[in-house]
């Protein structure tokens, strides 16, 4: 088993999960875009997601994950999102600024939210924040697959939103 540190960054009340990352080793990192982080994060349980990601990153010779979301809001259940967001702010503040970031830092940019990143547009409004991204192809409608469902031999194809 390889080693690894865990840093992130939560608003102060914790509903919120701007950034987090899993190194074990020096060197560049992928981002990874998702569609939501979970509360599992903080709950010690099994992350079949994070870890088939990690995977990638290292068979790609990388050293590090960066994880970011389209949402930063923190639910177990992604349809809970569309619950929430009637009375709050799912996307979150720092947000955006906290996706450019996560470009930027990493070698390689993986956007994988699944058939929900059509909520609010959102999908379409973080493809315009980030360069030459990577997916795993698309769901029927048009959003980049969720790794957790898609097989490890599928390779990387390049992203472009529709």
């Amino acid at each position: 088993m390889v080693d690894f540190d865990d840093t992130y960054a939560y608003s102060d009340d914790g509903r919120y999960r701007w950034w987090y990352e899993r190194r074990w080793d020096d060197g560049p990192a992928m981002c990874w875009i998702g569609l939501n982080p979970s509360t599992g994060d903080t709950s010690g349980r099994p992350r079949p997601t994070l870890n088939k990601v990690v995977r990638r990153a290292q068979e790609a010779e990388l050293s590090a994950v960066i994880v970011v979301n389209l949402f930063s809001w923190r639910a177990t259940d992604p349809a809970d999102l569309v619950v929430a967001s009637e009375s709050v702010d799912i996307v979150g503040a720092r947000t955006d600024e906290t996706i450019a970031w996560a470009n930027a830092e990493s070698a390689v940019t993986l956007v994988a939210w699944g058939w929900r990143g059509a909520l609010q547009g959102r999908g379409m409004d973080v493809a315009h924040l980030v360069d030459e991204a990577h997916c795993l192809g698309l769901t029927r409608n048009g959003q980049p697959r969720h790794p957790l469902y898609v097989r490890s031999t599928v390779p990387l194809v390049p992203y472009s939103p529709r």
